[in-house]
């Protein structure tokens, strides 16, 4: 049952990754590509080290759909998008990457590599959480909720509810609920 639950979870985050790409072709979202292409290589590290961590596990497949997804989300970026411009976030996710690359080469530590690339990512949504706060008409809503609908569903597909197996996905599902949020009820979060 739970790999049923791992390929549905993929497959609603996969919707909304096409929701996301069709926004940025109509210009209706548009985001930093420096930063999503940074991003590529924390999703591939974070697949890497995930799988190193607890193996091909049901709840594997959303990491999977966000690699492939960052990548054409940079893609369409490339092509549709403005301009991209390195933040100080992007810089530091780019050189913990090459960091955690060299430290998991020397101390053979997927673990600690899963942990370490989940403190970048965590780094590098700080902005986008902070520009989603500002102004919650900078992001493309549907695409989002659709991933948070799918990192709640890959829960119920953890099949050991150890720190290895659970982290990326309790993890993914508290930034996309964040983000969800933020875009869905801004009034709550701008009283004035």
């Amino acid at each position: 049952m739970q790999y049923i639950i791992g390929y549905l979870s993929g497959v609603v985050l996969f919707i909304g990754l096409v929701f996301y790409l069709v926004a940025i072709y109509k210009g209706k979202a548009s985001s930093n590509r420096v930063t999503w292409g940074v991003w590529i290589l924390v999703n591939a590290l974070f697949c890497a080290s995930y799988y190193a961590s607890v193996g091909l596990v049901a709840s594997i497949w959303v990491p999977l759909v966000y690699l492939v997804g960052t990548l054409l989300i940079f893609i369409f970026l490339l092509r549709y998008g403005k301009p991209g411009y390195w933040e100080w976030s992007d810089k530091a996710a780019l050189i913990g990457v090459f960091i955690i690359l060299i430290f998991w080469f020397i101390f053979r530590s997927p673990l600690a590599t899963l942990t370490f690339t989940l403190l970048i990512d965590i780094i590098g949504a700080i902005p986008l959480i902070h520009t989603v706060w500002k102004d919650p008409k900078t992001d493309y809503g549907p695409a989002w909720y659709l991933g948070f609908i799918a990192n709640a569903l890959n829960l119920f597909a953890v099949e050991k509810w150890d720190y290895a197996n659970a982290i990326y996905p309790v993890y993914l599902t508290i930034l996309t609920l964040t983000v969800s949020l933020l875009i869905a009820f801004p009034k709550v979060f701008h009283k004035k």
